[in-house]
């Protein structure tokens, strides 16, 4: 049964929008895997050099075993951000005479594959080679490194359940996290010795073999309350679509002089309004005008070109990049009965751009009091609201066609990490890289203005041209509405 459902799971991928992504995109990815599994490699290899260089006449396997307690710790922060729950379209089977206990233990057998399992192999095994295995002996370095797994395994089933759990029950994850963050910061105030009782632990396996057993036995406990969860929410009234509440609301009378676009915009708009999570990046948005106070001022920072036109970017960007890195997931839950209206690509679009503008206007306006700390920081938020509105803003479009992951906006907003994945973060990286490349050549030619002005004018070309942009998104997007339309109907 697992050969047959990895059949089918492997024949969906083929004939998905995910398998189907730009090439660009999957570029980015492999190149961001082949850096970090360098890394860790090299750092495998050369980490007991390190620690004798660092901690002369110590033992490099016990400080080792010190610091793998707070890796961990820190290994669950980024899962938290970066990887994507295990999914399987459950409901085709449920009919069969498949049994259930086969179909949860496939989605959760699935996950052990990940990167974030095998890579703290790449670091690991060469350490145990060059250092342990001399020090220990294979059979014991071998149990050893059983336990790390062990522990990774645990942190990747914790990570599924509580991610998981992020929308039913939010307290338990903020409980959660806070446990985590108390116990590093308890450990920042020397109040508790985490190196030292890391350094127990792990130690102790290399002396008492026979202690794998407990973390084997967590990551077995981790993996049963996984287990009961998925089983006890795979019924087909648990995954049937719940009836909407009716919605109530007035007109926005301003924006029925535009027309047909005036309604989109407003449909958008009380979307927005309606649902807690789309609230609340309204407000992390309106927080994020305050991200100058940690730069602006500082002589250090004040001097250079680079950080200050990341800085303005994420100003007058940041409600951009908030609602535009689920787009077009916002209307995932009824996104079959637009393309069944008489609503063209064109200006589903071009509603989304029309809101978003006038947005990034006014967080410019609201920030133009940073213009005290001096003119640069005026000209280059300037340029840098132009390129937003002029070229990021269709990146965003650009890579949109890829979120097939379905949002459930009647969620909690809080802790809710539905459809953030790794894909995400790749989108995120030419929005703000991008305008520093444009400007680095101009930088090592000492013209840092003629740079500033470079970034500005590329979105003015954008602004210009954004009829003809808008129309290119177009095209792309009605090239992919259908597997659009098929990833939110299976996710």
């Amino acid at each position: 049964m697992f050969l047959t459902l990895l059949s089918h799971q492997w024949r969906s991928e083929l004939r998905s929008s995910v398998f189907q992504k730009s090439l660009a995109l999957n570029i980015i990815l492999g190149l961001l895997i082949l850096y970090f599994g360098s890394i860790f490699l090299f750092l495998g290899f050369n980490i007991h050099k390190i620690l004798a260089e660092l901690y002369p006449g110590q033992n490099a396997v016990a400080i080792f075993n010190g610091m793998l307690l707070a890796y961990f710790l820190i290994d669950l922060f980024f899962r938290f951000l970066m990887q994507e729950l295990p999914v399987l379209a459950i409901q085709p089977y449920l009919h069969l005479p498949i049994s259930k206990n086969k179909l949860v233990h496939y989605v959760l057998v699935k996950s052990v594959p990940s990167f974030f399992n095998l890579l703290p192999l790449l670091f690991i095994v060469p350490f145990m080679v060059t250092s342990v295995v001399p020090a220990y002996g294979l059979g014991i370095a071998i149990v050893w490194l059983l336990a790390l797994m062990a522990v990774t395994l645990l942190n990747n089933f914790l990570l599924i359940y509580f991610k998981r759990q992020m929308s039913n029950k939010p307290l338990y994850t903020l409980a959660f996290g806070v446990t985590v963050t108390l116990l590093m910061l308890l450990d920042y105030l020397d109040v508790l010795q985490l190196q030292a009782i890391s350094q127990a632990v792990f130690g102790a396996i290399l002396v008492q073999q026979w202690l794998v057993i407990v973390p084997v036995i967590l990551m077995a406990g981790a993996y049963l309350l996984n287990f009961y969860f998925l089983k006890a929410h795979t019924y087909p009234e648990e995954i049937s679509v719940r009836k909407a509440k009716e919605a109530t609301g007035g007109d926005i009378a301003f924006l029925n002089r535009f027309g047909e676009l005036g309604k989109l915009i407003e449909l958008e708009l009380k979307l927005i309004w309606r649902h807690k999570r789309t609230k609340s990046i309204v407000t992390l948005s309106v927080i994020f005008l305050f991200y100058g106070l940690l730069f602006y001022g500082k002589d250090n920072f004040m001097d250079g070109f680079a950080m200050l036109i990341f800085v303005g970017i994420m100003l007058s960007g940041m409600p951009m990049f908030n609602y535009g890195q689920f787009l077009p997931g916002w209307q995932s839950g009824h996104f079959d009965g637009i393309l069944t209206q008489r609503i063209s690509p064109y200006q589903f679009l071009s509603a989304k751009y029309w809101m978003m503008v006038p947005v990034m206007v006014l967080a410019y306006i609201l920030t133009l009091p940073y213009g005290l700390f001096g003119y640069k920081i005026l000209l280059i938020n300037t340029a840098a609201l132009l390129y937003n509105v002029g070229v990021n803003v269709f990146i965003i479009f650009f890579f949109s066609v890829y979120n097939t992951q379905k949002l459930d906006l009647s969620k909690s907003a809080s802790f809710n990490w539905q459809g953030v994945g790794a894909s995400k973060f790749v989108m995120m990286l030419p929005l703000m890289v991008l305008p520093i490349l444009i400007y680095l050549p101009f930088g090592l030619l000492d013209v840092p203005f003629a740079g500033v002005a470079a970034i500005g004018g590329l979105g003015l070309l954008g602004i210009i041209f954004q009829k003809q942009l808008l129309a290119f998104s177009a095209k792309r997007f009605t090239a992919h509405k259908y597997k659009l339309a098929a990833g939110f109907r299976q996710s």
